[in-house]
């Protein structure tokens, strides 16, 4: 066995993920490798070695040399060459290392010639990933940074990226972005654009939310007033137009700096237009399978910018339709929501079991379930035949489930089992890519999972650690009886997954990637943007006067979004004790206004 291999096989217990990206990478012939004086590899790209041609390993000793190790804050280190420095680092400090290096053909040269096991298992190699989540998934702000510098004057571009990344990571914890929530009107997107709403003001940002799901009982009428196809058309446009009527006026009273839409948002290339004219960006997260809803195409090349939960083909597809700057943003959980809970003695009653299932009566999930019917197996969703076999394990006689309630669910059962939806497979998809939702909010309530293998899956938890994982119904029916028998294992597995999706998979950390891909360059637009922009309460407390009572009392209101009267009226009904004079005299205010209406 060669030496890259071996270094694969190393790469493959360390990282799977990344091992899987090497072995699917081609072999470039960019980076070229020579013999330093002393006889060490040296890659050379172009013109440019990255390394001394002389003594590399005593050119990294002086470049470290001066290198101080801050406590408390994470190792980053800037470009890899052939990982010289990097060792040195590793001697000089005990704790993990993070190397950032910009092109796979240089990661692969590296394990063609340099031997990885000194840097394992303490260096966790970031290769060619996108910078914003970079900035996203670790703390910026506590990096201490060692620059490799001829790595880093190679790849200029990527780096100048990354530190324009940091520096917006940093200002979006300090100033609130106004951002718009476009919902749709129905569909399996409308929890997680609530979800979305709710990680950006937890990140400290003004949102408002178009509601447009509050129209879906009017949507769903229209299919019931005529069977005539042309004018049954005709309806759907003008009710889109509407929607899209609403969205505008409701950011025109807004002013985002922002507009974000979610799947299935009612919004058409002519409405998307319209709020263009507000000079900020519209984005779209297409949460959906590209394959099934192919109504994307219709708007891709309408949005500023385009995030999908699938890779691969579809980026390839989205920019042949126009759509700028397509971006892969996998799933997430809503840790507000997805949260372990201690149920009572009923709702164990009601969700406890062996093993449990939530969703929809699928094609390929209605072939796979009768072959489990011998445990104790609770299934919750929509679409079921209530009358089969397996509809009788149905508990809620098809009704939609509430988010509430899906949380108490993965909080019941022993093994949940989560097999992505196909419409035509007998069991398990082969090719299956995206990674829905519920394998997040599983994982975030920390319950124990087994989930159909999915192409997508290893870069985001480590199958056989955090998750298990099947390939069969065979497989699958294997490793129930195995995981029922086996608790401690089972805990064990379930509390590393929770603890993976809590630290890169929550919609915070996916709503802060997609900020920073969307505003990266844009900096001085949005200082400019927020420091001109003068809150209401400020007009309030300087009509109110410097230094009254009056001013000080709504000193307390600085931050509040789209602030009001209302807005004191509410905090004052929170208080205790005796009313000050002050509050008296707002709530006089605030009962004289009411009576005018």
């Amino acid at each position: 066995m060669n030496l890259f291999n071996e270094n694969l096989k190393r790469l493959q217990a360390h990282d799977p993920a990344l091992a899987k990206r090497v072995s699917a990478a081609k072999k470039s012939e960019t980076v070229q490798v020579a013999l330093s004086k002393d006889g060490h590899p040296v890659p050379r790209i172009g013109s440019v070695s990255l390394h001394s041609t002389y003594r590399p390993k005593e050119e990294a000793v002086r470049a470290v040399s001066e290198f101080v190790a801050r406590e408390g804050l994470q190792t980053i280190i800037y470009g890899l060459g052939f990982g010289y420095h990097v060792e040195e680092i590793l001697k000089k400090f005990s704790g993990p290392v993070l190397v950032v290096e910009p092109s796979m053909e240089i990661f692969r040269a590296f394990l063609a010639a340099i031997d990885l096991q000194p840097f394992l298992p303490r260096t966790r190699f970031l290769i060619a990933q996108p910078t914003p989540k970079l900035c996203a998934r670790t703390d910026p702000e506590n990096w201490n940074i060692f620059q490799h510098v001829t790595s880093v004057r190679v790849s200029q571009g990527y780096f100048q990226k990354l530190e324009a990344g940091r520096e917006l990571a940093g200002f979006l914890t300090t100033q609130s972005l106004r951002i718009l929530v476009v919902n749709p009107i129905y569909g399996g997107s409308l929890p997680t654009a609530r979800y979305c709403a709710g990680a950006l003001e937890n990140l400290g940002h003004h949102v408002a939310t178009v509601e447009c799901d509050k129209f879906a009982d009017g949507f769903d009428s229209l299919k019931d007033i005529t069977r005539n196809q042309q004018n049954a058309n005709a309806l759907s446009n003008l009710f889109m137009n509407l929607m899209g009527e609403i969205v505008a006026a409701r950011a025109s009273e807004f002013q985002p700096d922002l507009i974000l839409a979610l799947a299935q948002a009612p919004l058409t290339p002519q409405a998307i237009e319209r709020l263009k004219v507000l000079k900020v960006p519209v984005a779209f997260w297409f949460v959906e399978d590209f394959r099934t809803l192919p109504y994307w195409k219709e708007v891709a090349g309408s949005y500023d910018f385009f995030f999908t939960f699938q890779q691969g083909e579809i980026l390839d597809q989205l920019q042949s339709h126009g759509a700028k700057s397509p971006y892969y943003l996998p799933q997430g959980c809503f840790p507000d929501v997805h949260r372990p809970l201690e149920l009572s003695p009923d709702e164990r009653q009601t969700y406890g079991a062996d093993l449990s299932f939530m969703g929809a009566a699928y094609y390929n999930r209605k072939q796979t379930f009768p072959q489990l019917l011998e445990h104790d197996f609770k299934i919750w969703g929509t679409d079921w035949d209530l009358q089969s076999p397996v509809g009788q394990k149905v508990q809620n006689e098809n009704r939609r489930v509430s988010s509430e309630e899906s949380v108490k669910i993965y909080n019941g059962a022993k093994i949940h089992l989560n097999l992505h939806s196909s419409t035509y497979h007998e069991g398990v998809n082969s090719e299956g890519d995206f990674v829905n939702p519920r394998t997040f909010e599983i994982a975030a309530c920390g319950g124990f999972q087994l989930v159909d293998e999915r192409s997508e899956l290893n870069d985001l938890f480590r199958p056989g650690e955090e998750i298990i994982t099947f390939n069969s119904v065979a497989d699958l029916k294997e490793k129930i009886s195995w995981y029922l028998a086996h608790d401690k294992e089972r805990k064990v597995i379930a509390q590393k997954g929770r603890e993976r999706v809590l630290a890169e998979h929550t919609l915070e950390v996916r709503m802060t990637e997609m900020l920073i891909h969307i505003f990266d360059d844009q900096l001085a637009f949005l200082k400019q943007r927020v420091a001109g922009r003068k809150e209401v309460i400020e007009t309030f407390i300087e009509q109110a006067g410097e230094n009254t009572r009056l001013a000080g009392y709504l000193e307390q209101f600085r931050g509040t979004p789209e602030f009001s009267l209302k807005s004191v009226t509410d905090q004052i009904a929170k208080g205790e004790g005796a009313l000050t004079k002050t509050e008296t005299l707002l709530l006089m205010v605030d009962q004289l206004v009411n009576e005018e209406r």
